[in-house]
């Protein structure tokens, strides 16, 4: 089969969030399998090669005019995405699939199925609704609503990463239920393979080999939930007074919450790191007693796949795609998205470090089987032949 994907980000080009995660393992299992893929994306900077086979994938990085207008430079990202996709098809052949994932995608996969009448998926890794706090803002935020109707309505499949997610599609755009398939989020679970010395990664950050360390990685805005950990921090150190609370992430609400932490006394329980990734952002992970994942609204939570691929609990609000992902007290603790519940998790994990670290050996079980990506290509590969 041969499949194109189009995103606006992957680890070879350039990386924002956990779309780029997504992307680029999804088609490296694809091309596993033996499939032809395709990957259509932004060009990462301009010494980047326009075209580069990668692990035996296909990347397409497009250049494109930059706007003013955030959502008109996307459209001008999605027209060089179709006249690289035109390009290619007319130089190698006609493709079986094309796969959009999120709004930004949408025009792209939107054109050529009007043009050319292919096949087309999309993706939804998260609302416009949920980014905002689980609120409906006008301007920009509005329009954007407007391109995830769009899509979900041209798309002849639709996946969202999680039951609620597809529950959201349902309430906010009216997608009907047939249309929409529930594929989880996978994880490389090997990249957290291998031993590391967790004191001599804590001493980086000035934490001692005994502190009870909690992590916490995502973007620092309202959804996430950043403050919800701060505001929690007071409770947890009246009984454990040397424990550290690590931030790894950048975004709006990141002088805040450091504004936050120094207001109510315990910035020196904290470390903001900004944001890291490869093997830095893996020896947190497995320097860690736990992660903690408070968002306000979370479409999946790739954040405890990668908990669980270093053997580590988590403790997860019970807003999204965490509820269905952690079993309570199994591999980890579902708390409300309130400081006090958030202390009460944390808490409950100190308490008892032994048994912490069953919940975290249970959740490396869990991504080697439910969120292997060679089982999540296999559920893509449903979609695209159904």
């Amino acid at each position: 089969m041969r499949i194109a994907i189009f995103s606006w980000e992957s680890l070879h080009s350039i990386h924002i969030g956990g779309i780029a995660y997504h992307v680029t393992e999804l088609a490296c299992a694809l091309e596993r399998k033996g499939h032809e893929v395709h990957v259509f994306t932004r060009l990462g900077h301009p010494n980047q090669p326009w075209y580069e086979r990668i692990h035996g994938v296909h990347y397409h990085r497009c250049p494109f005019g930059s706007h003013p207008d955030f959502i008109e430079e996307v459209n001008n990202m999605c027209r060089s995405f179709v006249d690289a996709f035109f390009q290619t098809e007319d130089y190698i052949g006609k493709f079986d699939v094309i796969h959009a994932h999120d709004w930004l995608t949408v025009n792209a996969m939107a054109w050529i199925k009007e043009s050319r009448g292919r096949k087309a998926v999309f993706t939804m890794h998260s609302t416009e609704y949920g980014r905002c706090g689980n609120n409906f803002f006008g301007g920009n935020s509005e329009r954007i609503r407007h391109y995830e109707w769009f899509g979900n309505y041209c798309a002849d499949n639709v996946i969202a990463v999680s039951h609620s997610l597809k529950n959201e599609l349902k309430w906010i755009y009216s997608v009907p239920d047939w249309k929409i398939d529930v594929i989880y989020n996978g994880i490389y679970y090997k990249n957290y393979d291998g031993w590391i010395d967790p004191a001599a990664v804590r001493r980086m950050y000035d934490i001692g080999p005994m502190d009870p360390m909690v992590l916490f990685v995502g973007r620092l805005v309202y959804q996430k939930g950043p403050d919800l950990l701060v505001e929690a921090i007071p409770h947890i150190l009246k009984f454990y007074n040397n424990a550290k609370f690590v931030f790894v992430g950048d975004g709006e609400m990141r002088w805040y919450t450091q504004e936050k932490a120094h207001q109510i006394g315990v910035s020196h329980a904290t470390r903001f790191l900004g944001y890291c990734n490869g093997w830095r952002l893996v020896d947190l992970f497995k320097a860690c007693d736990c992660v903690c994942v408070p968002s306000r609204n979370e479409p999946f939570g790739i954040v405890i796949l990668e908990a669980w691929g270093a053997g580590k609990p988590v403790v997860a609000s019970m807003n999204g795609g965490p509820s269905e992902l952690v079993w309570h007290e199994v591999n980890g603790l579902k708390v409300y998205a309130h400081p006090d519940s958030v202390a009460w998790g944390i808490g409950t994990l100190f308490s008892d470090f032994e048994r912490a670290r069953w919940m975290g050996r249970n959740g490396r079980v869990a991504v080697e089987s439910v969120f292997s990506w060679d089982v999540i290509a296999d559920q893509v590969l449903t979609v695209y032949n159904s």
